[in-house]
């Protein structure tokens, strides 16, 4: 049976790559610079505009294994490896449903968990935050009341320093040791207990400042998310993204939330709550973050397995036999029915069915393949959206003008030069006249306000030619000397683009 829930979930993971819109070109890219620079980069490395930007790379350790992963097995061995870090992140949160409950129940609630912990497939550093959540939670669970020894102590410091040097949400696992550690204090667990706890919270939360950033590195959390000059999708509200695009998800991720809501209530009206704490608090902080930031849902889903299944199972164990057997038929009937539904799903819910498979999606490469063959030349102007696939396709020889790394730039050029050179066309003529732009590398499926607006009037522009146009981007050339020729081999007719009056 769970054989089930594993094809599901890897049927829901398996979605092409659309590099031209995805970081992971970005963190191939600085992997293949550590390994062959020997650089963890601290810099605005890939940008011509402010190249001495300071930043953390706090995922750079994902980037090298990525880079690994791609280098010898390429997108669709990439793809199958992160599919089968979800699928690790997945069981570890089954198990630990299992613990609390018993297979049944979680087989259920991981069922239901699904299409929340596949609303994100795309290839990223979190998904190592996943994994590491889920050994964590299930670590934690596992030895809850019992003496925590220096073995587990080792185990979890050696972990929190992989973490650290593998994604920004590594403040995590010293979050859920405090958790665990308030639970062990509220139940009154023994002054030694929470001693063993307390120090684990010391340890864990030390061996952060083992990274190439130090202290910074460690602190990085609290200023990754200050305000950027630009608006990041997955740093918007539920409610904010619901109203905008009305995905499946968020509607989903609503009914999964006040089913969980549900489950707490049901514990507290049967006074069932003498290991409440942890699975309330880390519930309550993975909704928090879900509402506040759609990037969160993922984590959420796969929390809502364990705290769901621990939550319902010693409620209905409290009613009599026949009762509890009644139900355990009829928790069985929904999860084959569920079954069922989540295949439709996946082959009928546009949000999942879109880009079915591994690897890259057609012709994915052929506007770098494009602009390499024909050596043409920078500066080129690039939107926020095709950064990363710029940098994967052609840095060294090229540096883009921005990339999809927001706390990379400074709030002042992304408010005061990116966002408003495509608005207003003095600004543009401005900025144009400063670097000379010689072509112009967009991203077609960008749907900021500004975007459309602006790759309208540079088709109307007499001083620029587009010359290369598929399903993801546009490529222009500034009508110059040299670019004179590929301008008269390639020169699309204006025909061609359906632009509304």
């Amino acid at each position: 049976m769970i054989c089930i829930v594993g094809i599901l979930l890897c049927l829901f993971f398996a979605q092409k790559i659309n590099l031209a819109c995805a970081d992971l070109g970005r963190h191939i890219k600085n992997g293949e610079v550590f390994l062959r620079q020997n650089l963890v980069i601290d810099s605005n490395f890939y940008s011509y505009t402010e190249p001495q930007y300071h930043t953390i790379t706090h995922h750079w350790g994902t980037g090298v294994i990525f880079y690994l992963a791609h280098r010898y097995f390429g997108f669709n061995g990439l793809s199958v490896f992160y599919i089968l870090i979800n699928l690790l992140a997945f069981l570890f949160f089954f198990k630990a449903a299992e613990r609390a409950s018993n297979f049944t129940y979680a087989f259920l609630f991981a069922l239901l968990s699904i299409p929340l912990a596949a609303s994100r497939t795309g290839i990223r550093p979190e998904g190592f935050s996943c994994l590491m959540l889920g050994i964590y939670f299930y670590l934690l669970s596992r030895f809850k009341g019992e003496k925590i020894n220096l073995k587990f102590i080792l185990t979890l410091a050696l972990l929190q320093v992989c973490w650290v040097n593998l994604h920004i949400f590594f403040f995590m696992g010293p979050l859920l040791v405090a958790i665990f550690l308030c639970d062990s204090w509220v139940n009154n667990k023994g002054k030694e207990t929470i001693r063993r706890y307390f120090l684990l919270f010391l340890v864990t939360t030390a061996v952060c400042a083992i990274n190439p950033f130090g202290v910074k590195g460690a602190l990085a959390p609290l200023t990754i998310f200050k305000e950027y000059g630009y608006m990041i999708a997955e740093n918007q509200s539920v409610i904010f993204m619901q109203k905008r695009f009305g995905s499946f998800v968020y509607l989903y991720f609503e009914v999964m939330f006040a089913l969980m809501v549900i489950s707490y209530i049901g514990v507290i009206l049967k006074k069932k709550a003498k290991n409440f704490i942890a699975p309330f608090l880390v519930g309550l902080f993975f909704s928090a973050l879900s509402w506040r930031a759609i990037r969160g849902i993922p984590m959420f889903g796969l929390f809502f397995i364990p705290i769901a299944s621990g939550n319902f199972y010693p409620i209905i164990q409290g009613a009599g036999m026949r009762v509890k057997e009644i139900f355990k038929y009829i928790l069985r009937v929904i999860s084959i029915v569920l079954v069922l539904i989540l295949v439709f799903l996946r082959f009928n819910q546009p949000v999942f069915k879109m880009a079915a498979g591994i690897g890259l999606m057609p012709g994915a490469q052929m506007s770098a393949y494009f602009f390499r063959q024909n050596k043409i030349e920078g500066p080129v102007f690039n939107n926020y959206d095709v950064g990363g696939y710029l940098i994967y396709n052609l840095f060294p020889q090229q540096r883009v003008f921005v990339d999809n790394r927001p706390e990379a730039y400074s709030v002042s050029f992304l408010k005061e030069v990116y966002v408003p050179m495509q608005e207003d066309e003095g600004v543009w003529k401005k900025i144009d006249s400063h670097y000379d732009f010689n072509a112009i590398y967009f991203y077609r499926h960008d749907y900021t306000p500004w975007a459309q607006p602006f790759l309208i009037r540079r088709i109307q522009d007499p001083q620029w030619a587009p010359v290369f146009v598929d399903g993801y981007v546009l490529i222009l050339l500034k009508r110059n000397e040299k670019n004179r020729q590929l301008i008269q081999l390639y020169e699309l007719p204006q025909g061609m683009f359906s632009i509304g009056k």
